[in-house]
């Protein structure tokens, strides 16, 4: 028997900025355009909802929202993907609930989507820059550069 979980998300659509689809892109996992798989240390994300989902949690600790009214948007996935993790529908509806001071907006979906998309483009470039600072390849990048953010420095 195959346990379902609630994802009010389903069909939602989760979007980035489409100034940094590149960029996503080449961080996340999958065929290059000479069709050989990247790998981990070049594009340490396996999907694109794994580095949205960081953006989203750098960007809501930073505080940093982008307000996406006169922003072109790439939609790389409907929220079914947040169903394979479902403890990020969780974190996502916990965190809404801490940034908006109401609770209230578990009742809509739609909402908490649109504000994890403005805390996801907020946080993303932030991330970009994680991968790209440091003298080794990307994930050894954010990974210094996570651990100094958590630290506090």
């Amino acid at each position: 028997m195959v346990d379902r979980y609630y994802n009010p998300f389903q069909t939602a659509d989760l979007r980035i900025p489409e100034s940094f689809r590149d960029d996503v892109s080449r961080y996340c996992q999958g065929p290059t355009q000479e069709g050989r798989k990247t790998g981990l240390g070049e594009a340490p994300f396996p999907r694109m909802v794994d580095m949205w989902f960081l953006a989203l949690c750098i960007g809501a600790r930073e505080g940093k929202k982008e307000d996406l009214s006169h922003v072109k948007m790439h939609k790389f996935m409907d929220g079914t993907v947040l169903s394979s993790d479902p403890w990020r529908i969780d974190a996502i509806m916990l965190l809404a609930i801490s940034l908006t001071e109401d609770p209230a907006i578990v009742a809509e979906p739609g909402k908490i989507i649109h504000l994890a998309n403005e805390y996801a483009a907020g946080g993303l470039p932030d991330v970009i820059d994680m991968l790209k600072e440091g003298d080794a390849d990307p994930i050894y990048n954010l990974s210094d550069n996570l651990e100094h953010v958590i630290k506090g420095g």
